[in-house]
């Protein structure tokens, strides 16, 4: 994600701290260079998430759709972009063939969309129907700092061989056990949807974005 983008008309969104740092550990734990700050571009994305295993981004997210803010193109002309040149849509995960056996979207809102007969569209529906196996989703606005201490949890349980589910309960209870974050809306809102998978513990080659 950028510095500063803008996501909803005149809405700034400021830089997550927590979420570069989130990043760059999970980036550690999986053994792989994760993209950050102003390399994170919607256009680097979407060309990297197709051939790893995992993916996970972590930004804003729009609030009725999930739609994802990415960094902008840094050889822009203008100093403030165009929608189009940095927020992730759901046309443009759908455009994609992934092959992620994990879909990790540590962002605001993730699981939501909008509801019709056809069920709920929203950004999560784009990815699976690009392919991805397994998503881990957000109903609801995230704690930036509490997001990190989750996600710690849940990836070092994911690579000691834990399924999805597994880790995740095992990041709600280690949240909800804590003296910060004990609070329901810092460990409930996250959510599996797909397939119960597990990681290989030989580590593959994943792609984590922040």
């Amino acid at each position: 994600m950028s510095e500063v983008t803008n996501i909803q008309g005149d809405q700034i969104l400021e830089q997550l701290p927590f979420a570069r740092q989130e990043a760059q550990m999970i980036g550690q734990i999986l053994n792989t260079a994760p993209l950050t700050g102003k390399l994170a571009t919607k256009c680097e994305v979407l060309k990297q998430i197709c051939s790893v295993a995992v993916v996970h981004i972590a930004a804003h997210g729009h609030m009725e759709t999930g739609e994802i803010a990415l960094s902008p193109n840094p050889e822009r002309r203008s100093k403030i972009p165009p929608e189009e040149d940095y927020i992730l849509t759901m046309t443009d995960v759908m455009s994609v063939k992934l092959r992620a056996k994990l879909v990790v979207l540590s962002c605001c809102h993730s699981g939501r969309g909008e509801i019709k007969a056809e069920g709920v569209v929203g950004i999560a529906r784009a990815f699976m129907a690009a392919g991805a196996r397994s998503l881990v989703v957000s109903l609801w606005a995230i704690d930036d700092e509490a997001t990190f201490e989750f996600m710690k949890s849940f990836y070092h349980n994911l690579v000691k061989g834990r399924s999805a589910s597994e880790s995740l309960n095992h990041a709600m209870k280690c949240l909800k056990e804590s003296e910060k974050f004990s609070n329901v809306r810092y460990w409930a809102p996250f959510t599996l949807i797909g397939d119960d998978v597990t990681l290989s513990t030989n580590k593959k080659k994943s792609g984590v974005h922040k």
